[in-house]
């Protein structure tokens, strides 16, 4: 029993000296006066104005080509930022030079126009073309046609050109685009 006794004391001696030093520890830190890290002043960057009269215009110039370079801006070729991106329909009916009334054959777009007949071989070709609602039309050299304010400049044996009017979106220029419709034939769908 005494030998649990020596043993109990002497791990309650341990624990004491522990905590004299944690203590001892404590109190020497504690001791000397800390103070918060020392806080760097900032200063902004000063400009320093210098007293220099006015030099003359000629003087500049001869500064700006030592390595001073000024931006021009130059607006060849280059779009106007302040017209709208988006036309309205009336100015480029206006710029198409619209003043007659529309033909029954400018109310379809090409897509619903389907070619029936060429006739070649004579001094004026001819063509015909059926609407949706099978109505035909005959078509000779600058015959208007289409929604697109097309008009016929050539009748093949095959096919007819048809030259439309679009306006670039880029420029706002009127821009001719050649169209074909082909003569439908029976031997390509059995195929």
């Amino acid at each position: 029993m005494e030998k649990l006794k020596n043993e109990r004391c002497k791990g309650f001696c341990l624990l004491a000296l522990f905590f004299i030093v944690g203590l001892l520890c404590n109190i020497t830190a504690c001791g000397e006066k800390s103070q918060p890290p020392e806080k760097k002043k900032i200063e902004a960057p000063t400009k320093k104005i210098s007293k220099k009269p006015v030099k003359p215009a000629l003087e500049d110039k001869e500064e700006a080509s030592e390595g001073v370079v000024a931006y021009h801006y130059d607006p060849m070729g280059k779009k106007d930022p302040f017209k709208p991106l988006i036309k309205e329909e009336e100015k480029i009916a206006e710029k198409m030079l619209i003043q007659k009334p529309l033909t029954p054959l400018q109310k379809y777009s090409l897509a619903e126009l389907k070619l029936v007949a060429i006739v070649i071989g004579i001094e004026n070709p001819k063509a015909m073309v059926e609407d949706p609602k099978g109505g035909g039309f005959i078509l000779s050299k600058g015959t208007l046609i289409g929604d697109r304010f097309g008009e016929v400049s050539e009748i093949k044996r095959n096919e007819v050109v048809i030259v439309e009017k679009e306006i670039d979106s880029s420029s706002g220029e009127i821009v001719y685009k050649k169209v074909p419709l082909i003569l439908y034939k029976p031997e390509e769908e059995e195929l």
